[in-house]
């Protein structure tokens, strides 16, 4: 492993970290509030990355006003990623498999902290084909008071593992994930996907990759670092 890294475990995020589903989720958002009369274009949805159900539903309705019909919406907004999942499945990201298989073989504990309900990760993970069972805690945004950027997420995975915060690596997609894993001490780490890194993420970031292929390569790989 990366030589100046001492990391005891490994916490992934979920969508846009795992599984390529920010753009789906983006794409149903839309489809669902057209369907009610609104436009909910991309830079609307990026307002949304990283947070937990109550943070969406306070931005959307800075956005949109108390009239939106949000329970409306969202509950649209399921329906059709849960078609889509079942007629395509869930996206990997490239690298995922590889980087778990060779954490693995570091012996290293891994978890899972997800803005998304717990139900919504471990139903992902089994149309992914991962086992549940290969993460030593899973922690979801439903299971928690605070949703990114607050740590409340991280710290409750740590107290899962028994493990030190700041020997706790954290990969996660968003600025919302990068401000909480900092601030629950931990090592945190960028793989941007629809979000690029903004400057207090440069600031706080361990270091910003490209794909996880490349995390694996840099961060796991006997030369890395």
């Amino acid at each position: 492993m990366n030589s100046h890294l001492h990391i005891h475990a490994v916490i992934f995020d979920m969508d846009g970290l795992m599984f390529d589903t920010e753009r789906i989720a983006q794409k149903v958002w839309q489809q669902a509030a057209l369907e009610y009369g609104y436009n909910f274009p991309e830079e609307t949805y990026r307002g949304v990355i990283g947070r937990k159900l109550p943070d969406v539903r306070k931005f959307i309705y800075q956005q949109f006003g108390a009239d939106f019909p949000f329970d409306q919406v969202y509950h649209r907004k399921q329906q059709l990623l849960d078609i889509y999942i079942i007629n395509q499945g869930i996206p990997v990201k490239p690298g995922l498999f590889d980087l778990l298989e060779k954490i693995e073989t570091r012996s290293l504990p891994i978890a899972v902290a997800s803005s998304s309900s717990r139900q919504i990760i471990l139903n992902n993970l089994s149309v992914a084909g991962i086992d549940a069972g290969r993460f030593q805690a899973i922690v979801g945004g439903d299971e928690i008071s605070k949703g990114k950027p607050a740590p409340d997420i991280f710290l409750a995975v740590a107290n899962q593992l028994h493990t030190e915060t700041n020997k706790c690596l954290v990969l996660e997609d968003s600025n919302a994930g990068i401000l909480a894993a900092h601030a629950a001490g931990m090592v945190p780490v960028m793989v941007p996907d629809m979000i690029p890194p903004e400057a207090e993420t440069l600031r706080l970031a361990y270091c910003i990759l490209p794909d996880l292929q490349v995390v694996n390569r840099e961060l796991f790989s006997e030369n890395g670092g």
